[in-house]
Protein backbone atom coordinates (compact mmCIF):
# COMPACT_ATOMS: atom_id res chain seq x y z
CA UNK A 1 0.00 0.00 0.00
CA UNK A 2 1.28 3.47 -0.84
CA UNK A 3 0.92 5.54 2.30
CA UNK A 4 -0.09 9.17 2.17
CA UNK A 5 2.96 11.41 2.56
CA UNK A 6 1.29 14.81 2.30
CA UNK A 7 -1.25 16.54 4.52
CA UNK A 8 -3.79 14.08 5.89
CA UNK A 9 -7.43 15.02 6.23
CA UNK A 10 -8.43 16.01 9.73
CA UNK A 11 -8.81 12.82 11.80
CA UNK A 12 -11.59 12.53 14.36
CA UNK A 13 -13.53 15.20 16.17
CA UNK A 14 -16.59 17.13 15.10
CA UNK A 15 -16.90 17.48 11.34
CA UNK A 16 -13.84 15.31 10.67
CA UNK A 17 -13.44 13.26 7.52
CA UNK A 18 -14.17 9.59 8.07
CA UNK A 19 -10.99 7.64 7.32
CA UNK A 20 -9.53 4.29 8.32
CA UNK A 21 -6.16 2.96 9.39
CA UNK A 22 -6.37 0.55 6.46
CA UNK A 23 -6.70 3.45 4.03
CA UNK A 24 -4.32 6.02 5.52
CA UNK A 25 -1.83 3.67 7.14
CA UNK A 26 0.79 5.03 9.47
CA UNK A 27 -0.72 8.50 9.75
CA UNK A 28 -4.07 7.23 10.97
CA UNK A 29 -2.42 4.71 13.31
CA UNK A 30 -0.41 7.62 14.75
CA UNK A 31 -3.71 9.40 15.38
CA UNK A 32 -4.86 6.38 17.39
CA UNK A 33 -1.63 6.55 19.42
CA UNK A 34 -2.17 10.26 20.06
CA UNK A 35 -5.75 9.62 21.18
CA UNK A 36 -4.56 6.98 23.64
CA UNK A 37 -1.88 9.34 24.98
CA UNK A 38 -4.58 11.94 25.58
CA UNK A 39 -6.89 9.39 27.25
CA UNK A 40 -4.06 8.19 29.49
CA UNK A 41 -3.58 11.68 30.96
CA UNK A 42 -7.27 12.57 31.47
CA UNK A 43 -7.43 10.84 34.85
CA UNK A 44 -4.30 9.16 36.17
CA UNK A 45 -6.39 7.21 38.68
CA UNK A 46 -8.00 5.24 35.85
CA UNK A 47 -4.67 4.49 34.10
CA UNK A 48 -2.84 1.19 34.64
CA UNK A 49 0.21 -0.58 33.26
CA UNK A 50 0.79 -4.32 33.70
CA UNK A 51 3.37 -6.65 32.18
CA UNK A 52 2.66 -10.20 31.02
CA UNK A 53 4.41 -13.12 29.37
CA UNK A 54 2.69 -14.49 26.27
CA UNK A 55 4.50 -17.62 25.08
CA UNK A 56 7.47 -16.54 27.25
CA UNK A 57 7.65 -13.18 25.43
CA UNK A 58 7.31 -9.85 27.19
CA UNK A 59 4.03 -7.99 26.67
CA UNK A 60 3.18 -4.56 28.09
CA UNK A 61 -0.47 -3.60 28.52
CA UNK A 62 -1.53 -0.02 29.29
CA UNK A 63 -5.21 0.76 29.77
CA UNK A 64 -7.03 4.03 30.34
CA UNK A 65 -10.29 3.06 32.02
CA UNK A 66 -10.89 1.16 35.25
CA UNK A 67 -13.80 -0.98 34.04
CA UNK A 68 -12.03 -1.90 30.79
CA UNK A 69 -8.82 -2.76 32.64
CA UNK A 70 -10.65 -4.98 35.11
CA UNK A 71 -12.34 -7.00 32.38
CA UNK A 72 -9.19 -7.23 30.24
CA UNK A 73 -6.86 -8.36 33.01
CA UNK A 74 -8.96 -11.15 34.53
CA UNK A 75 -8.71 -13.76 31.73
CA UNK A 76 -4.93 -13.28 31.45
CA UNK A 77 -4.18 -12.82 35.16
CA UNK A 78 -2.24 -16.09 35.29
CA UNK A 79 0.25 -14.70 32.73
CA UNK A 80 1.17 -11.68 34.87
CA UNK A 81 4.94 -11.19 34.76
CA UNK A 82 5.18 -8.98 37.85
CA UNK A 83 7.62 -6.08 37.61
CA UNK A 84 8.48 -4.49 34.27
CA UNK A 85 11.41 -6.25 32.57
CA UNK A 86 14.55 -4.25 31.70
CA UNK A 87 14.18 -4.99 27.98
CA UNK A 88 11.62 -3.56 25.57
CA UNK A 89 8.41 -5.61 25.22
CA UNK A 90 7.87 -7.81 22.18
CA UNK A 91 4.28 -6.55 22.06
CA UNK A 92 2.84 -3.28 23.37
CA UNK A 93 -0.95 -3.05 23.84
CA UNK A 94 -2.63 0.30 24.54
CA UNK A 95 -6.41 0.48 25.12
CA UNK A 96 -8.80 3.22 26.21
CA UNK A 97 -12.41 3.55 27.25
CA UNK A 98 -14.24 6.51 25.69
CA UNK A 99 -17.02 6.64 28.27
CA UNK A 100 -14.57 6.94 31.15
CA UNK A 101 -11.98 9.20 29.49
CA UNK A 102 -14.16 11.22 27.10
CA UNK A 103 -11.73 10.62 24.22
CA UNK A 104 -13.44 9.36 21.03
CA UNK A 105 -11.93 7.06 18.44
CA UNK A 106 -10.10 9.34 15.97
CA UNK A 107 -10.50 7.09 12.93
CA UNK A 108 -13.49 5.23 11.55
CA UNK A 109 -13.80 2.72 8.71
CA UNK A 110 -13.91 4.15 5.21
CA UNK A 111 -17.12 3.36 3.32
CA UNK A 112 -15.27 1.51 0.56
CA UNK A 113 -13.27 -0.61 3.06
CA UNK A 114 -9.85 -0.30 1.47
CA UNK A 115 -7.94 -3.60 1.68
CA UNK A 116 -9.26 -7.06 2.54
CA UNK A 117 -12.08 -7.83 4.95
CA UNK A 118 -13.59 -10.91 6.55
CA UNK A 119 -16.66 -11.38 8.71
CA UNK A 120 -15.34 -13.12 11.82
CA UNK A 121 -16.96 -13.63 15.23
CA UNK A 122 -19.78 -11.14 14.72
CA UNK A 123 -17.23 -8.51 13.74
CA UNK A 124 -15.15 -7.27 10.82
CA UNK A 125 -11.51 -8.24 10.34
CA UNK A 126 -9.67 -5.78 8.08
CA UNK A 127 -6.20 -5.78 6.53
CA UNK A 128 -4.51 -2.90 4.76
CA UNK A 129 -3.33 -3.49 1.20
CA UNK A 130 0.26 -4.12 2.34
CA UNK A 131 -0.94 -6.28 5.30
CA UNK A 132 1.00 -4.12 7.76
CA UNK A 133 -2.07 -2.86 9.61
CA UNK A 134 -4.62 -5.42 10.76
CA UNK A 135 -7.77 -4.43 12.58
CA UNK A 136 -10.84 -5.90 14.17
CA UNK A 137 -14.15 -4.10 14.70
CA UNK A 138 -16.56 -5.75 17.09
CA UNK A 139 -19.71 -3.93 18.14
CA UNK A 140 -18.50 -0.74 19.85
CA UNK A 141 -14.76 -1.38 19.75
CA UNK A 142 -11.94 -1.02 17.20
CA UNK A 143 -8.42 -2.34 17.65
CA UNK A 144 -5.48 -2.21 15.24
CA UNK A 145 -2.15 -4.04 15.15
CA UNK A 146 0.90 -2.55 13.47
CA UNK A 147 2.83 -5.66 12.55
CA UNK A 148 6.03 -3.70 11.85
CA UNK A 149 6.31 -1.97 15.23
CA UNK A 150 4.46 -4.68 17.21
CA UNK A 151 2.06 -2.12 18.64
CA UNK A 152 -1.63 -2.67 19.26
CA UNK A 153 -3.99 0.27 19.82
CA UNK A 154 -7.64 -0.16 20.77
CA UNK A 155 -10.70 1.95 21.51
CA UNK A 156 -13.87 0.83 23.30
CA UNK A 157 -17.01 2.92 23.60
CA UNK A 158 -17.68 1.63 27.11
CA UNK A 159 -15.94 -0.92 29.28
CA UNK A 160 -19.30 -1.55 30.96
CA UNK A 161 -20.87 -2.82 27.72
CA UNK A 162 -18.44 -5.54 26.68
CA UNK A 163 -19.81 -8.84 25.41
CA UNK A 164 -18.99 -12.10 27.18
CA UNK A 165 -16.69 -12.87 24.24
CA UNK A 166 -14.69 -9.68 24.82
CA UNK A 167 -14.59 -10.31 28.57
CA UNK A 168 -13.40 -13.89 28.19
CA UNK A 169 -11.03 -13.76 25.20
CA UNK A 170 -9.91 -10.18 24.69
CA UNK A 171 -8.15 -9.43 21.40
CA UNK A 172 -8.10 -13.10 20.39
CA UNK A 173 -7.88 -12.52 16.64
CA UNK A 174 -5.11 -9.93 16.78
CA UNK A 175 -3.17 -11.87 19.42
CA UNK A 176 -3.46 -14.92 17.15
CA UNK A 177 -1.91 -12.95 14.31
CA UNK A 178 0.89 -11.74 16.55
CA UNK A 179 1.62 -15.39 17.44
CA UNK A 180 1.55 -16.26 13.73
CA UNK A 181 4.12 -13.56 12.96
CA UNK A 182 6.40 -15.17 15.55
CA UNK A 183 6.13 -18.55 13.80
CA UNK A 184 3.67 -19.89 16.36
CA UNK A 185 0.05 -20.86 15.79
CA UNK A 186 -3.13 -20.52 17.82
CA UNK A 187 -5.02 -23.79 17.55
CA UNK A 188 -8.50 -24.87 18.64
CA UNK A 189 -7.72 -27.28 21.48
CA UNK A 190 -7.70 -27.76 25.23
CA UNK A 191 -4.48 -28.36 27.15
CA UNK A 192 -3.70 -29.68 30.64
CA UNK A 193 -0.52 -30.96 32.24
CA UNK A 194 0.61 -33.29 34.98
CA UNK A 195 4.16 -33.01 36.40
CA UNK A 196 5.14 -30.75 33.52
CA UNK A 197 3.86 -33.05 30.74
CA UNK A 198 1.09 -31.67 28.54
CA UNK A 199 -1.90 -33.42 26.99
CA UNK A 200 -3.66 -31.67 24.10
CA UNK A 201 -7.41 -32.13 23.46
CA UNK A 202 -8.18 -31.17 19.84
CA UNK A 203 -11.62 -31.17 18.24
CA UNK A 204 -14.56 -29.21 16.99
CA UNK A 205 -17.06 -27.56 19.33
CA UNK A 206 -19.17 -30.15 21.14
CA UNK A 207 -16.55 -32.89 20.88
CA UNK A 208 -15.76 -32.86 24.62
CA UNK A 209 -12.66 -30.61 24.78
CA UNK A 210 -13.95 -28.46 27.61
CA UNK A 211 -15.43 -31.41 29.48
CA UNK A 212 -12.13 -33.28 29.35
CA UNK A 213 -10.04 -30.26 30.27
CA UNK A 214 -12.21 -29.20 33.20
CA UNK A 215 -12.56 -32.74 34.53
CA UNK A 216 -8.77 -32.98 34.62
CA UNK A 217 -8.43 -29.56 36.24
CA UNK A 218 -10.91 -30.45 38.99
CA UNK A 219 -8.98 -33.66 39.60
CA UNK A 220 -5.60 -32.00 40.18
CA UNK A 221 -4.13 -31.43 36.72
CA UNK A 222 -2.70 -28.04 35.77
CA UNK A 223 -4.68 -26.01 33.25
CA UNK A 224 -3.57 -24.02 30.20
CA UNK A 225 -6.85 -23.64 28.30
CA UNK A 226 -9.92 -25.47 27.03
CA UNK A 227 -10.54 -23.66 23.74
CA UNK A 228 -7.53 -21.92 22.16
CA UNK A 229 -3.85 -22.71 22.72
CA UNK A 230 -0.62 -21.33 21.31
CA UNK A 231 1.53 -23.96 19.55
CA UNK A 232 5.29 -23.64 19.01
CA UNK A 233 7.93 -25.90 17.46
CA UNK A 234 11.24 -25.77 19.31
CA UNK A 235 14.68 -26.10 17.71
CA UNK A 236 14.87 -29.81 18.57
CA UNK A 237 11.54 -30.51 16.85
CA UNK A 238 9.53 -30.87 20.07
CA UNK A 239 6.33 -28.90 20.67
CA UNK A 240 5.38 -26.40 23.36
CA UNK A 241 1.85 -25.38 24.21
CA UNK A 242 1.17 -21.88 25.51
CA UNK A 243 -1.80 -20.66 27.51
CA UNK A 244 -3.80 -17.69 26.22
CA UNK A 245 -6.74 -17.32 28.62
CA UNK A 246 -8.04 -18.81 31.87
CA UNK A 247 -11.67 -18.46 30.77
CA UNK A 248 -14.23 -21.11 29.91
CA UNK A 249 -17.79 -21.06 28.55
CA UNK A 250 -20.38 -23.66 29.47
CA UNK A 251 -24.11 -24.05 29.11
CA UNK A 252 -25.80 -23.89 32.55
CA UNK A 253 -26.91 -27.54 32.45
CA UNK A 254 -23.42 -28.67 31.54
CA UNK A 255 -21.80 -26.48 34.18
CA UNK A 256 -23.83 -28.23 36.86
CA UNK A 257 -21.60 -31.28 36.33
CA UNK A 258 -18.70 -29.28 37.83
CA UNK A 259 -19.96 -28.15 41.27
CA UNK A 260 -17.16 -25.62 41.83
CA UNK A 261 -18.11 -23.53 38.79
CA UNK A 262 -21.80 -22.44 38.99
CA UNK A 263 -21.36 -19.95 41.89
CA UNK A 264 -18.81 -18.09 39.74
CA UNK A 265 -20.74 -18.08 36.46
CA UNK A 266 -21.00 -14.74 34.63
CA UNK A 267 -24.15 -14.50 32.54
CA UNK A 268 -24.52 -12.36 29.45
CA UNK A 269 -27.19 -9.78 28.69
CA UNK A 270 -27.72 -10.61 25.02
CA UNK A 271 -29.98 -13.30 23.52
CA UNK A 272 -27.09 -14.93 21.65
CA UNK A 273 -25.06 -15.34 24.85
CA UNK A 274 -26.54 -18.66 25.89
CA UNK A 275 -23.41 -19.89 27.66
CA UNK A 276 -21.98 -18.68 30.95
CA UNK A 277 -18.44 -17.39 31.36
CA UNK A 278 -16.25 -18.58 34.22
CA UNK A 279 -12.81 -17.13 34.96
CA UNK A 280 -10.72 -19.89 36.48
CA UNK A 281 -7.74 -18.03 37.93
CA UNK A 282 -9.41 -17.16 41.27
CA UNK A 283 -10.76 -20.71 41.66
CA UNK A 284 -7.54 -22.64 41.05
CA UNK A 285 -4.63 -20.49 42.28
CA UNK A 286 -1.31 -22.12 41.52
CA UNK A 287 -2.83 -24.57 39.06
CA UNK A 288 -2.73 -22.45 35.91
CA UNK A 289 0.40 -22.69 33.79
CA UNK A 290 1.79 -20.48 31.05
CA UNK A 291 3.65 -23.07 28.94
CA UNK A 292 4.23 -26.81 28.87
CA UNK A 293 5.77 -29.39 26.48
CA UNK A 294 3.16 -31.45 24.65
CA UNK A 295 3.60 -35.19 25.22
CA UNK A 296 0.31 -36.66 23.95
CA UNK A 297 -2.82 -35.92 21.94
CA UNK A 298 -6.14 -37.11 23.37
CA UNK A 299 -8.97 -37.01 20.83
CA UNK A 300 -12.20 -36.67 22.82
CA UNK A 301 -15.48 -37.97 21.52
CA UNK A 302 -18.72 -38.56 23.38
CA UNK A 303 -20.02 -42.13 23.39
CA UNK A 304 -23.21 -43.71 24.68
CA UNK A 305 -21.63 -45.61 27.55
CA UNK A 306 -21.05 -45.26 31.25
CA UNK A 307 -17.32 -45.94 31.15
CA UNK A 308 -14.66 -43.63 29.73
CA UNK A 309 -11.76 -45.35 28.03
CA UNK A 310 -8.74 -44.53 25.89
CA UNK A 311 -7.12 -46.42 23.05
CA UNK A 312 -4.48 -45.63 20.39
CA UNK A 313 -5.49 -43.44 17.44
CA UNK A 314 -3.86 -43.17 14.05
CA UNK A 315 -1.98 -40.10 12.84
CA UNK A 316 -4.69 -39.61 10.23
CA UNK A 317 -7.38 -39.63 12.93
CA UNK A 318 -5.41 -37.05 14.93
CA UNK A 319 -4.88 -34.75 11.95
CA UNK A 320 -8.54 -34.93 10.95
CA UNK A 321 -9.53 -33.91 14.47
CA UNK A 322 -6.91 -31.19 14.82
CA UNK A 323 -6.71 -29.48 11.44
CA UNK A 324 -10.26 -28.43 10.42
CA UNK A 325 -11.18 -26.36 13.47
CA UNK A 326 -7.65 -25.00 13.95
CA UNK A 327 -7.15 -23.93 10.34
CA UNK A 328 -10.61 -22.49 9.71
CA UNK A 329 -11.60 -20.86 13.00
CA UNK A 330 -9.38 -17.78 13.01
CA UNK A 331 -8.34 -15.06 10.56
CA UNK A 332 -6.12 -14.57 8.65
CA UNK A 333 -6.60 -17.54 6.38
CA UNK A 334 -4.25 -20.40 7.19
CA UNK A 335 -1.68 -21.59 4.69
CA UNK A 336 0.52 -24.55 3.88
CA UNK A 337 2.95 -23.83 6.72
CA UNK A 338 0.15 -24.04 9.27
CA UNK A 339 -0.94 -27.42 7.95
CA UNK A 340 2.66 -28.63 7.90
CA UNK A 341 3.09 -27.69 11.56
CA UNK A 342 0.04 -29.71 12.56
CA UNK A 343 1.25 -32.63 10.45
CA UNK A 344 4.62 -32.56 12.22
CA UNK A 345 2.84 -32.48 15.58
CA UNK A 346 0.81 -35.65 14.94
CA UNK A 347 3.88 -37.39 13.51
CA UNK A 348 5.94 -36.68 16.62
CA UNK A 349 3.41 -36.94 19.45
CA UNK A 350 1.44 -40.16 20.16
CA UNK A 351 -2.34 -39.90 19.73
CA UNK A 352 -5.20 -41.61 21.57
CA UNK A 353 -8.96 -41.71 21.34
CA UNK A 354 -10.55 -40.55 24.57
CA UNK A 355 -14.06 -42.00 24.49
CA UNK A 356 -16.10 -40.04 27.02
CA UNK A 357 -18.70 -41.98 28.93
CA UNK A 358 -21.22 -40.58 31.36
CA UNK A 359 -18.92 -40.88 34.39
CA UNK A 360 -16.73 -37.78 34.17
CA UNK A 361 -14.60 -38.85 37.13
CA UNK A 362 -12.99 -41.49 34.91
CA UNK A 363 -11.60 -38.93 32.45
CA UNK A 364 -8.56 -37.90 34.56
CA UNK A 365 -7.72 -41.56 35.18
CA UNK A 366 -7.66 -42.26 31.46
CA UNK A 367 -5.55 -39.20 30.76
CA UNK A 368 -3.06 -40.32 33.42
CA UNK A 369 -2.94 -43.71 31.74
CA UNK A 370 -2.29 -42.37 28.23
CA UNK A 371 0.38 -39.99 29.56
CA UNK A 372 2.19 -42.92 31.16
CA UNK A 373 1.94 -44.91 27.93
CA UNK A 374 3.18 -41.94 25.86
CA UNK A 375 6.21 -41.64 28.17
CA UNK A 376 7.20 -45.20 27.32
CA UNK A 377 7.25 -44.55 23.57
Amino acid sequence: MKETTGQLPRIGGEGATDISVAQYGNGAFAAMEAAFAEAATINLECFSEVHYRFANLEVRVRIAGRELAQHFRRPIAHLDAGEAPPSAPQLAIDLWDEQETGVPCPVVPADDRIGSTWDVGNGIFTASVDNRFIGYEHRQSRTWLDRKTQRMIGWTASGKDLSLYERGKPLLLLVSLWYHDRDMRVIHSGLVSRNGHGVLFPGMGGSGKSTSTLACLCSGFDYLGDDYIGLQVLADGSFMGHSLYNSTWLEPDHMARFPLLPPHAIRGNRPEENKCLVLLSPLFPGRLRGSVPIRALALPRIVDAHTTRCRPASKVDALLRLAPSSLLALAPRSGVRDFQMLTRLVERVPSYWLELGRDLTQIPQCVEKLLAEAARQ
